[in-house]
């Protein structure tokens, strides 16, 4: 996984008034912090941070800051970040420093590659259980995926975390965790029909006839 350099400028305002001023200009309040580092607030171009956002669909980014003025070019998280309920609008994000050299520990989305012979013919279907996996190694040797071959799986083949291979790191998962099934389909055919079987019948009907 490339690290994402992202601009971050200093603030010096506190408070839900000025954090509302600043989002009126166009930036997001947030605060800078590490295990050996006090916390900083800062604050991020709402747009650059949106488009950075809207590029890499929800994966787990590393973040190289790029600090206004220069300087050093710490690594970074996103720990948190904060949303409105309704409108979505970013309201505060915190970044948390990576120590370069040092492993670290992100969810790491799981790609299906491949179709088994029985999907082709309409047998059965893959049930994906698990969607990420916590994977540490170093940052820049961090994957954006971790890909799973399904193409030689048979029906009713389960898959676990311990039968994942990585390239790099160690997943840090439960070993014993499911991370997909391949089902028959015939039961998500019953599965569909069940409620369809009721469809129509007046309500009490079933009283109505043992009477």
């Amino acid at each position: 996984m490339a690290l994402i350099k992202m601009s971050v400028y200093p603030r010096e305002t506190t408070g839900k008034n000025e954090n509302r001023r600043t989002r009126a200009r166009g930036f997001i309040p947030a605060v800078f912090y590490g295990h050996h580092r006090a916390a900083v607030n800062v604050q991020l171009d709402c747009q650059e941070f949106t488009r950075i956002r809207q590029k890499t669909a929800g994966r787990s980014v590393i973040y190289d800051l790029q600090f206004a003025g220069g300087g050093e070019e710490p690594m970074a998280l996103v720990r948190e970040l904060q949303q409105h309920p309704v409108s979505d609008v970013i309201l505060h994000v915190d970044l948390f420093e990576i120590p370069r050299g040092e492993p670290v520990t992100i969810d790491v989305a799981l790609v299906l590659e491949g179709e088994p012979a029985c999907v082709k013919f309409k047998e059965g279907e893959v049930l994906q259980l698990l969607d990420t996996v916590e994977l540490s190694c170093l940052p820049r040797e961090l994957p954006e995926s971790v890909r799973i071959d399904v193409s030689n799986l048979k029906l009713n083949d389960k898959l676990f975390v311990k039968d994942l291979v990585v390239p790099v790191g160690k997943i840090m998962d439960d070993p014993e965790t499911q991370v997909l099934v391949v089902k028959p389909a015939s039961l998500f055919a019953e599965e569909e029909a069940a409620p369809a079987a009721t469809e129509g019948k007046p309500e009490g009907a079933d009283t109505q006839a043992d009477e």
